[in-house]
Parts: structure tokens; C-alpha cells; sequence
């Protein structure tokens, strides 16, 4: 049997998990948390003098500069980051627009390296990288999750409020046949906000021919998708090269 967590380091996640979403006072932080006043209170102060939060002028609590030390060193450490840097940078600036690099941490995507060259290639917010979040209605998070195990999967489809669910995922067997059209044509292809862009991903591969990786980019009109597509797995497979990773 595995060892329960410990209740206060737990806790304290949650607080962070909370924040990261938007500001909260103290009495919104203990409903969160279940605790009284004066427990959320220890645990607010502990994380306020570790730098993780501070107080605003409203009195809600936000989070602080010390996160992003740890989502720094996260990239740092990560053997895809660095190796793919100069790949995505060459290829931003041939298309003129954003692409990313993400990877999945359980069922969850974690974007690693996002580059921009209509940002200066290193504009400093693209340096942290994104925390793990939902993967359905984005092109890399079903790459990912194409080639995951199905668990993962239902694991993200289960997040979803029903309300919420991407308009072409209404159930589990919509899921599947997504995943496997995904897994068959090598890409995934979703719209975006903005009426001219489209969003796509294919899969970066490891000397195992594991997926590793989805490499994102943009396409916006009038760059045609085929030519795109190309342009991507091209890359990919460049990247597949490179990675140290099995």
C-alpha cells in the first residue's frame, strides 16, 4: 500500500493549484482547502515567507516570483529543451509565427519551449515554460495522447465538465475514434481563437520510435496546410535526431 500524502505539504499544493488560476483571499483559500481561518492562515504564512505567494493591496493572496524559479529549473533540466531550442528558432523564423514544444506528464501536457520570431525568439515570458494543463482541444495534446496509453486519455476526458468538452469529443467511443484518426494520419489539426489560424502538431519520436514529443505551430492563411504539414514533420524529424531521449 502506498504511503498517504502528507496533509500540510498537500495543502500547500492546493493553495498554489488555486492561485494559479486567479487571486484569492483567506476565507475563499479555506473553503478550498477545508480548513479553518486560522489553519489556512499557517500555511498561507509558510508559503508567504518562502516567496511562493504574497499579499496584495487587495488582500488577496497571488502567486510570487519564487514559482517561477521552479518552473525554470523544470525546463533546465528537461534533455528536450535546450536540444530542440536552435531547431524551433530556425524554423519560427522561416514560417514567421509561434511553435511549441510539448511533452505529457501522466495525462496532463506540459509545454516545454514556445518560440516566437515576431517576439524576438526570447521575449522573457516565453522562457517559463506553461504548467500542466488539459490536452483535448489542442493539436499537441492529441498528438500525446494518441500515442499514450488509453487510461491518460479517459483520464483528461473525465476534467472536462460536459458543457466544457471540445464540440467534436461527446463521449468516450468520439474520443477513440479521434485518437486513432490522429495516431493514423500523424497530425492533429484544430482551429484556433482567431478566424485565420489553425493550430497543428505532429509527433516527435525517440530513437525507440516512442513518442516523445509534439511539435505545434501555427498556420495562418494563406500558407497552405500541405505545405505546412511537410514543413512539420520535416522538422520533427530533425528533432527525432537529436533527442538523447529513448
Amino acid at each position: 500500500m502506498g504511503s498517504l500524502p502528507v496533509q500540510s505539504i498537500a495543502h500547500a499544493f492546493r493553495v498554489l493549484d488555486v492561485l494559479s488560476v486567479e487571486g484569492a483571499n483567506l476565507s475563499s483559500l479555506s473553503q478550498s482547502l477545508g480548513l479553518s481561518a486560522p489553519g489556512t492562515l499557517k500555511i498561507v504564512k509558510t508559503l508567504e515567507a518562502l516567496g511562493m505567494i504574497h499579499r496584495g493591496t487587495d488582500k488577496r493572496y497571488e502567486l510570487s516570483v519564487g514559482c517561477g524559479k521552479y518552473a525554470r529549473a523544470y525546463c533546465a533540466q528537461h534533455p528536450l529543451r535546450e536540444l530542440a531550442r536552435p531547431i524551433l528558432e530556425r524554423l519560427s523564423l522561416e514560417v514567421n509565427d509561434r511553435v511549441v514544444l510539448s511533452v505529457l506528464q501522466g495525462a496532463l501536457q506540459s509545454t516545454l519551449l514556445v518560440v516566437d520570431s515576431r517576439q524576438y525568439l526570447r521575449h522573457h515570458e516565453l522562457e517559463i515554460p506553461h504548467g500542466s494543463h488539459p490536452s483535448l482541444q489542442l493539436a499537441t495534446g492529441r498528438v500525446l495522447l494518441a500515442n499514450a496509453p488509453w487510461e491518460y486519455a479517459l483520464e483528461q476526458f473525465a476534467l472536462y465538465p460536459a458543457e466544457c468538452l471540445p464540440t467534436d469529443i461527446r463521449d468516450e467511443n468520439d474520443l477513440k475514434v479521434l485518437l486513432a484518426e490522429v495516431r493514423r494520419d500523424g497530425y492533429a489539426l484544430v482551429p484556433t481563437s482567431q478566424p485565420q489560424v489553425s493550430y497543428l502538431a505532429v509527433p516527435v519520436c525517440g530513437h525507440s520510435g516512442v513518442v516523445v514529443a509534439a511539435l505545434g505551430m501555427h498556420i495562418t492563411a494563406p500558407k497552405k496546410f500541405d505545405d505546412s504539414l511537410a514543413l512539420a514533420r520535416q522538422v520533427a524529424e530533425e528533432l527525432a535526431n537529436a533527442v538523447v531521449v529513448p
